[in-house]
């Protein structure tokens, strides 16, 4: 099973910059570039997908900091799965902690939660049967 159909919650997708701190990891990023650019293709509350150059093992904690419309948040991420791709590497990050969340990060996320539980309690209505049942998802560019 792909990591990304382990995901309970919304997914809010987009092409977003991802700073992540250079623990020593991988021996092709030296000691002295203290973070290696990255991006995530989506985030919910929980987790991130994300696409960079740096190899980590699974299970592995890393940091990082995302950014949103100028914004930056900064989470403790854990490694669940990397897959290769070309000269880079797709994870699944499940998000331990965020230490900062910026507001319109969080109203957005919040947003799409608020929107699933709608969802989900409409399904117990007659009027439900028409609904999907899929996690709500909203695509944006990150600017």
């Amino acid at each position: 099973m792909d990591g990304k159909d382990r995901r309970q919650n919304p997914r809010f997708e987009g092409r977003f910059q991802v700073d992540l701190l250079n623990m020593g990891d991988d021996p092709k990023f030296p000691a002295w570039k203290p973070v290696v650019a990255s991006e995530a293709l989506d985030f919910s509350k929980h987790g991130m997908r994300l696409r960079s150059p740096y190899s980590v093992p699974l299970g592995s904690i890393i940091s990082a900091v995302a950014y949103f419309k100028g914004h930056e948040s900064v989470c403790l991420c854990e490694v669940m799965w990397r897959v290769p791709s070309e000269d880079q590497f797709m994870y699944g990050l499940f998000i331990r902690e965020w230490s900062k969340l910026d507001p319109a990060l969080k109203d957005v996320l919040d947003k799409m939660e608020a929107q699933e539980k709608k969802a989900e309690d409409a399904k117990g209505s007659p009027q439900s049967a028409s609904a999907s049942s899929s996690a709500p998802q909203v695509s944006l560019q990150a600017a």
